[in-house]
């Protein structure tokens, strides 16, 4: 069986500088990821949302165009989602019209591999956190439940519920990490014929979490700096190989982890009720 290899990035932040994100070094960085791709062996490439810092509409119309035009000289297949920079001040089908790719929920195959992009609502306040819009949920279900192969899952915003300690952004604010439905998430997950790997950007760090015999990882920033002081360079290699996946980050974090590649769903044994309520 042939080996499917799949290039990520991920929150870009084309913009200004921030004491945390050094958006005046995204699109030299990216055009180097580009330039690396181009030179190398991968079937596609996969950008996981927050391409720019949004500042207003008219700017944020020529940032996203700015990081168009650099995705647009990769060599090889490309696939989108949104985040919540994106959609800020611009809609998802602007961003689908910059790009000249879809951003919706949508399933696609890369190379052997079937992937499920989900797109639910990533619109985010400081008061409002993250909240599924109308049909998100089902949409997902349908996605998932299509299908009984291994799935990789990409959204921009991570569906595993992981804690945030240590992380800058989220430590103090969880409800802006993942969406405030994420219980009825996993369980669309867990319900889902298919065995899925589920990958995402957002929370700024790269990670392993799993959850009910789903692995989530998520990729670090191209510019964030909280970490080093320095823009983390991220950008990794997504590899399947028979029933074996190998997920290798690079820039200055470096992770590398391999998992299997399941051909059938598993499940965990359910949790203990609360000691108090007592053991049978």
């Amino acid at each position: 069986m042939a080996t499917t290899r799949i290039a990520v990035v991920g929150d870009i932040h084309h913009g200004q500088d921030t004491p945390t994100k050094r958006g005046s070094a995204a699109l030299p960085l990216l055009s180097r990821f580009v330039a690396e791709v181009n030179a190398g062996t991968v079937d596609a490439v996969i950008e996981l949302g927050d391409r720019i810092s949004d500042e207003s509409p008219d700017r944020d119309r020529v940032l996203q165009r700015q990081v168009a035009e650099q995705l647009a000289r990769l060599a090889v297949p490309r696939h989108h989602v949104s985040g919540n920079h994106d959609v800020a001040c611009l809609s998802l089908a602007e961003n689908a019209t910059v790009l000249d790719r879809p951003t919706g929920s949508r399933a696609v195959v890369i190379g052997r591999i079937r992937c499920v992009f989900w797109q639910p609502d990533v619109g985010l306040s400081r008061a409002r956190g993250l909240h599924l819009a109308p049909g998100d949920l089902d949409g997902l279900a349908r996605l998932l439940g299509d299908d009984d192969r291994p799935t990789l899952l990409i959204s921009h915003v991570p569906l595993s519920g992981h804690a945030q300690t240590g992380n800058y952004y989220f430590e103090r604010n969880p409800g802006h990490a993942t969406y405030a439905e994420i219980a009825s998430i996993r369980a669309a997950i867990a319900a889902a014929p298919c065995p899925v790997v589920a990958l995402a950007g957002h929370v700024h760090w790269s990670t392993l979490t799993i959850v009910d015999g789903t692995p989530h990882l998520t990729l670090q920033s191209l510019t964030e700096t909280f970490i080093s002081g320095e823009p983390a360079e991220a950008a990794a290699i997504l590899e399947i190989d028979g029933d074996v996946l190998h997920w290798s980050v690079t820039g200055r974090e470096l992770l590398s982890v391999t998992l299997p590649w399941a051909r059938a769903k598993s499940h965990w044994r359910a949790p203990l009720p609360p000691f108090e309520a007592g053991l049978n």
